[in-house]
Parts: C-alpha cells; structure tokens; sequence
C-alpha cells in the first residue's frame, strides 16, 4: 500500500528563500517525491518544518486524495508496479471525463533544449526548424490532441507549397525530413504521458498510422573524381583576405584536411581538443548521443596531412586547431568553408556546379571502396556511422585503429595526394566570376 505525505525540507531552500512543498510516496519500502506547485516561505512553516497554513493544507490534502483515488483505481496491479512506475502514473493520471492537454510547441521547444543541455546540437538544430516552420502553420497554438491523419496531410502540403526560396533546389527533403521530426517529437509524447500497462492513454491518436511519412529522395552523390581531388590540392592560393582567413585557401585547405581525416566534419575540426602520439581523437558530434561508444573516433595523421595540421595548430594547446579564434561557431566556420569551396567549384579545371565540403567525406568512402578495395564494412567503421544491425555485434568486438589507419592509407597512397609546403599566390580575378578588388602585385610566396 502506498502513503503519501506532503512535505518540505530544510535543504531544498530556493534562492528567493522559498520553499517548494513535495508529496513524499513510499511504496513498497522505497520513497519517491512528487513536486507540487506550492512554494512557500518561512511564515508558512513552523519551527519544526511542518506546514501551519491551512489554506495550502487544504490543497495540499486535495491532492494526496487525488493520487490515492488513483491507486484505488489500480486494484491489485499496484502490488505489482515499482515506486518509479508508480511516480510516472501518478503524474498522468486523469479522471475519465477531464481532457488531457499538452502544448505541442512549447513541448518541442523543451525538447530542443534538452538536446541543446546534452550537446546533441544537430537533432536539436533540426526539431527547431521544424518547429519554427510549425509554428507558422498554427499561429494561433497547438495541442497535441489537434495532431490526426488529417493534420499531418495539411502540414505536409503546407510545407510543399511554401515559396520556393533561392537555396532550396528541386527534389528539397524539406517535406520527409519535417514530418520525421514531427512523428519524433510525437511519439516522444506518448511514451513519456502513456502508460498502457497501467491503462493510462492521455495520447489515443497515432496519426502517423495512416499518413506515412514519404521517403526522403536518394541523396545527391557529391564525391568527386581523384584527377578533380589532384587539382584542387594543385591550386595556387589567392592573396585576398577576408574574415581573417581567406575564404578559398581555407576551402581548399579544409577540403583536403577533412579528406585526409577520413571525412571528418566541420563541427568536430573546430571542437576537437585531443592530439597525442600524432592522433587526433575525438567523439563524433553526429552520432555521439547515438551509439554506445559515443562515437569516439581516432585518426592518425599521414605524413603528407600534417602539413595542414601544423598549418592551423592552435598554439595555446585549448584546441587542435585555431579556427575558433577566427570563426563564432561551427555554423559560420562551415559557411566560410562552402562560401570558398562555389568559388573552387567554378574554376575551368575543377567544373563542379555545387562543390561542398561533404564532398570530402563522400570522396574518400567512396575511393576506399571502389578504388583502394577496402571492405564497406571498415569504411562504415572509419566514418562512424551508426548501423542498428551492427549494434550487438559491435558490444562483442574491442575496438581497434589498425584497419582504419590501413584503409586511410591505402586511399592516401591511390590518390598520391602532393600538398606542398610553399605555394605561388594568384589573383583574386582568375578565381572569380564577379568583380572584386584585386590582389597587390606581389611575388612574396605565402607558406603552408
């Protein structure tokens, strides 16, 4: 049998010198706490930490009834749930005629920012979007009760029929990838207000039943060729400076970093913090919050890499790499980096409408299989992908650098990528469609 008790303590004192008032549960010889919405300062308390208003007595007692009526309505089951369940129960519990509601939106934007706490910026990026876009759709709020079938079809052909906007190209996921996340953040709902056990349904609505989220088009292949990789590491730099850091040495010099790294992303070259024994060891930011391991990856640094790595140290040993002493964040270090990489894209001898970085790490997967005859199973590895099949099998093996060091080498020694340590400066106007100013006369070489 549980009792309940509602209590307050001492230590739990607020910084405005308020006290919030817990229903203490013991069940089964374990206590748990429920907090209520009453904080209460000293004057409602006696010398003995008891509480004398009776006016929150009485609301206090409204509520120890509520959750005893709910354990009445168990019967036998609850002998047979734990305190934790049991907490969970109490806290969804409802009278059968009273109408569950939960604001949708600000229920996403919660879950947003508990993404943002655990450092899963990237779903966290992608839930607000999305819940930007469907805020727009329902100024006027949303319930979770109002999410049917319908609804989500509605949704769907309002994002569809948005005005086309200049960055966004024909085949645009926007349509797969927002009802995703949308059904994400729905079942996340469920299962945290449903206890089906218990026969508690706050949520009865699955309308992700009947509309099936269409499959989102086959990605664009963006590798690009070994003779175009050649190129591009041939390059002579420009002279013209901007944001610091010229916009197409550092596209070129992060393309081939990233491509010599196995693909490493942008978020993780501007983040990593660990370099050791000629090793860059780091957890991959995609996939972290996803795999047991936390994506923890190790790359070595091939001789004809560390150049670049050298190039871009951080002296004061903080990070890898200095790019945060240049750039805000990650986002506006990716932007630069793809700003330079159009302009790369556009040269005569490169010919690639839409170079972007992810190219490199397209690039290299697909070397190391279909050229260097590495097994997809170690190039899943060395891109730290995350496989559902490969999950159990992955808890019985010991993680090993060795296959992945080869495989890279083995890409490395195909391509015969040559970064050199003295480069001959150019012109911005041989690089560039548009006018710009162009660079001073100058035959000073700029080093690596």
């Amino acid at each position: 049998m549980a009792t309940f008790k509602a209590v307050v303590y001492k230590h739990h004192r607020k910084e405005d010198g308020t006290y919030n008032v817990k229903i203490r549960i013991i069940h089964n010889r374990v206590k748990r706490h429920i907090p209520t919405t009453y904080f209460i300062t000293k004057d409602d308390l006696t010398k003995g930490f008891k509480i004398k208003n009776q006016s929150i007595i009485d609301d206090l007692d409204g509520i120890v009834k509520k959750y005893r009526k709910a354990c009445d309505a168990l019967g036998e089951r609850l002998k047979e749930i734990d305190a934790d369940r049991l907490v969970v129960y109490l806290k969804n519990y409802k009278k059968k005629d009273a109408v569950f509601q939960l604001n949708f939106l600000q229920y996403g934007r919660d879950k947003v920012k508990e993404l943002q706490t655990k450092g899963d910026t990237g779903n966290a990026k992608t839930y607000d979007v999305m819940l930007r876009v469907l805020t727009k759709f329902c100024p006027n709020g949303l319930d979770i009760s109002e999410i049917s079938g319908k609804f989500v079809k509605n949704f769907a052909e309002h994002i569809e029929g948005r005005p086309e906007k200049p960055n966004r190209k024909k085949g645009d996921r926007a349509v797969s990838l927002y009802l995703a996340n949308l059904r994400a953040l729905h079942n996340m709902a469920k299962l945290e207000y449903n206890d089906e056990d218990n026969g508690v349904i706050n949520i009865p609505l699955s309308p992700f039943v009947k509309y099936k989220v269409p499959k989102p088009p086959v990605t664009r292949k963006r590798a690009i060729s070994v003779d175009q990789i050649k190129t591009l590491a041939a390059l002579p730099y420009t002279l013209v400076i901007q944001d610091g850091l010229n916009r197409f040495n550092l596209a070129k010099d992060m393309f081939l970093l990233s491509f010599g790294l196995i693909g490493m992303n942008t978020v993780d070259l501007f983040n990593c913090t660990l370099i050791k024994n000629e090793r860059i060891t780091y957890n991959r930011t995609k996939t972290k919050n996803r795999r047991e391991d936390q994506a923890e990856i190790s790359i070595r640094i091939e001789p004809e890499i560390m150049p670049l790595v050298e190039k871009y140290r951080d002296k004061t040993g903080k990070r890898v790499f200095n790019f945060y002493q240049y750039y805000k964040n990650p986002d506006t270090f990716n932007y630069a980096i793809n700003k330079g990489l159009k302009k790369i894209g556009k040269l005569e001898s490169i010919n690639i409408e839409d170079l972007e970085f992810y190219a490199a790490r397209h690039s290299w997967a697909t070397i190391a299989t279909n050229q260097a005859k590495v097994n997809k199973y170690t190039v899943h590895t060395a891109l730290n992908h995350v496989d559902e099949e490969m999950k159990v099998t992955d808890r019985y093996i010991d993680k090993s650098y060795s296959l992945i060091d080869a495989a890279n080498r083995k890409v490395l020694n195909f391509v015969k990528l040559q970064i050199g340590s003295v480069v001959e400066p150019v012109k911005e106007k041989k690089l560039a469609t548009n006018k710009r100013k162009q660079a001073p006369k100058s035959t000073k070489q700029l080093k690596l």
